[in-house]
């Protein structure tokens, strides 16, 4: 296997969120029959579920399908949040099939994983005990109730969140476990470079599914601004990096922490 090129980061990065990325403000449905929104709602609607099978029954093809979706490019995407981690104490939120963790552990740190699913902490298990030759520290338990103490990480790190970053409750229990000046990092809106029809048309149902395909305007600003009433804006100070490789790029998405929120 040959080696993967080391990303470049862009010194002026500039990302556009589509009106359905993660980050986005959530709008309440239009009543009125609207064919053009009617097919990425269906889109949106078989993706959610297609990602709680492969979180829950299929989490054994979690892998495969999304080195397909990112022609390989999906762990080169994770492993973009490690140069901007800070301080010793890492929280991975949703750690998944652990690959980003194994990558944690290789680059140094010795990270805390949480995630939901039972099935994503024993492949992790798994993984770790056949790479390794040691268990990684994993909890099961939700984001809006994290059993830790206030203050207690110096990063967390979070690729390509579900649905619970739209939740208030959850956005809030990540700033109080994390250090005072701690940075939250979430990785997201990926691009694949078309360099052919396939890579067009990932790029097109990433935009359509809410993966924030479109880096050609920044709305970054506008959506922190808006969401969940502007308390995104209050918890961190954020700011944007572009990481590129040879065929892709994704943003990785660095909030400060804010003390004086409340």
């Amino acid at each position: 296997m040959s080696r993967e090129r080391s990303p470049q980061r862009s010194p002026s990065p500039q990302c556009s969120l589509s009106p359905q990325c993660s980050l986005s403000p959530q709008r309440s449905p239009s009543p009125q029959w609207n064919e053009t929104a009617f097919v990425p709602y269906v889109l949106r609607a078989c993706v959610r579920w297609a990602l709680h099978q492969l979180y829950t029954r299929f989490a054994f093809a979690y892998d495969l399908v999304s080195a397909l979706v990112s022609r390989g490019e999906w762990r080169a995407w994770t492993r973009a949040a490690i140069p901007f981690l800070q301080g010793s104490r890492v929280l991975e939120i949703a750690h998944g099939t652990g690959n980003l963790h194994l990558d944690l552990y290789d680059a140094g740190y010795a990270p805390v994983g949480v995630d939901l699913s039972p099935n994503m902490g024993a492949l992790t298990q798994q993984k770790f005990r056949a790479q390794k030759n040691l268990g990684p520290r994993l909890v099961r338990a939700r984001v809006q109730q994290l059993p830790f103490p206030d203050a207690y990480f110096s990063a967390l790190v979070m690729t390509f969140p579900p649905a619970f970053v739209n939740e208030l409750a959850a956005m809030r229990e990540l700033w109080r476990v994390l250090d005072s000046r701690g940075a939250l990092l979430w990785v997201d809106a990926p691009q694949i470079f078309p360099h052919d029809a396939w890579s067009r048309f990932l790029n097109w149902l990433f935009q359509t599914t809410g993966g924030c395909a479109n880096p050609e305007t920044d709305e970054i600003t506008s959506l922190v601004r808006e969401s969940h009433n502007g308390a995104l804006a209050q918890m961190w100070t954020w700011r944007v990096e572009r990481v590129q490789s040879k065929h892709s790029a994704v943003h990785v998405f660095i909030g400060i922490k804010n003390e004086n929120f409340h």
